[in-house]
């Protein structure tokens, strides 16, 4: 969503920082291989909806840097889920630059998002309408004020803010292969943010509320949120059964894989097998929270979104 420029240390990537509404987690790659991975939780009293929350941010991030773990100044962090609006839009086919002016004007005139939005879009591909051909873009809004917020509270602790991405495209690069389909169930703290994916591109994004049956999470009521994000693929784009299915972020374990993938008839992966691909040790009931960190740290200069404003 902002780009800054920044400078990369010679023989690693650059810092990758997700933030929930509980803790910060900072991820980056190695020379040697391998990944150094940190967290730090955020206190409890700060409301994540506040104006005391970047701060906070900020001080958990610096916590971790004093501890000596990373290398280099160059950041690339994700807002998180709950900070974002999430639109569909359909346009028909024009160029590149006329696009942008499209998308732009569509967030004004429909979705009432003003010059206080930041826009972020993803190409999901061509689709049919009405026997017409439409392009179908993800739309995501954040406001501008809390994007500036968070990139100026991490140059203040030393920081260089390349890039502000988004969850989604960091999963995508972490759990998709090129050529293959895939779907992503992220667990954040108080919903799930279903990805659809083709190719390593994402072509949908949908965050759902979740729910709790005395403090455990509900896989059913999850699973008929999934069901109609995966009807869509299928309808949509074709995609009639993912390649790959994968489960990540809080509350995540192997028994909700089990429950959920059963009730989804999917079998849906956790992440300790892509983090011992890329010789990433941690503990395996932490290893699907590490995933955002990890994908945003994964991110080269190409990006994978477009950039524009209302």
């Amino acid at each position: 969503m902002l780009g800054f420029g920044g400078n990369k240390t010679r023989g690693t990537g650059p810092i990758g920082l997700s933030v929930s509404s509980h803790e910060v987690r900072l991820a980056q790659r190695l020379a040697g291989g391998g990944y150094a991975l940190e967290s730090e939780p955020l206190s409890a009293d700060v409301d994540p909806q506040g104006p005391a929350f970047q701060t906070e941010v900020s001080r958990a991030v610096s916590t971790v840097l004093r501890r000596g773990m990373f290398v280099g100044k160059d950041l690339i962090s994700a807002m998180p889920v709950s900070a974002l609006r999430y639109k569909t839009l359909r346009l028909p086919p024009m160029p590149e630059d006329e696009l942008s002016q499209a998308v732009a004007w569509e967030a004004a005139d429909r979705l009432r998002m003003n010059d206080d939005h930041a826009l972020q879009y993803y190409m999901a591909g061509e689709v049919s309408q009405g026997g017409e051909r439409r392009q179908e873009l993800i739309l995501l809004a954040a406001d501008k004020q809390d994007i500036n917020d968070h990139a100026n509270g991490m140059k203040r602790i030393g920081l260089m803010p390349s890039v502000i991405d988004a969850t989604g495209a960091a999963l995508a690069r972490l759990f998709c292969k090129p050529n293959g389909t895939a779907a992503v169930i992220h667990l954040t703290d108080k919903s799930a943010e279903i990805i659809g994916t083709r190719d390593c591109k994402v072509i949908f994004d949908k965050p759902v509320d979740i729910k709790f049956n005395n403090g455990v999470l509900d896989t059913e009521s999850l699973a008929r949120e999934t069901s109609l994000c995966l009807r869509y693929l299928s309808v949509t784009f074709g995609i009639h059964k993912p390649e790959m299915a994968w489960l990540c972020g809080e509350h995540n374990s192997a028994e909700v894989a089990t429950s959920l993938g059963n009730a989804l008839r999917l079998k849906l992966n956790t992440a300790e097998q892509v983090l011992a691909e890329r010789q990433i040790i941690c503990e395996p009931a932490e290893a699907g929270r590490w995933a955002v960190a990890i994908g945003l740290a994964e991110r080269d200069e190409k990006g994978v979104a477009h950039r524009g404003a209302a």
